[in-house]
């Protein structure tokens, strides 16, 4: 609903014979987080883009807005509980993050951000395959 009230533009692409091994629940919970951040963080118009792909060793899904971006002294911060960002929302409780990337490590995964100030943020996830 935030995103029809801020007239914000959502795109998915990506390859429908990607998949991967893993917790669907928990790990659309974690995408969901992520991007509730970038709503939060869009201005009204503005664009969010989610793209997946996989090669022989992950499964990637990159989420990326072209909204106000992180500061660059507090990216280091941003995956710890309880963090607030000096842009955070009033009702954030800084565990949205914090909790992605617990269920994304959990699964043999890793998440990454990129952000630069007016520019946006982009958020590439990597679930690494399991070889036996």
């Amino acid at each position: 609903m935030p995103i029809d009230i801020k007239e914000q533009t959502v795109s998915v692409t990506g390859d429908d014979s990607v998949s991967f091994l893993g917790d669907l629940n928990w790990t659309t919970e974690a995408v969901i987080n992520i991007l509730k951040n970038g709503v939060e963080h869009t201005q009204a118009g503005g664009t969010i883009a989610i793209s997946f792909s996989e090669n022989p060793l992950f499964t990637e899904i990159r989420i990326e807005d072209n909204g106000k971006g992180i500061p660059k002294e507090e990216i280091p911060h941003i995956f710890k509980r309880f963090y607030k960002g000096k842009s955070a929302g009033e009702g954030s409780s800084g565990i949205g993050l914090s909790l992605a990337h617990s269920i994304i490590t959990k699964q043999n995964g890793a998440i990454e951000v990129q952000s630069e100030l007016d520019k946006g943020t982009q958020f590439q996830i990597r679930f690494y395959k399991q070889f036996v």
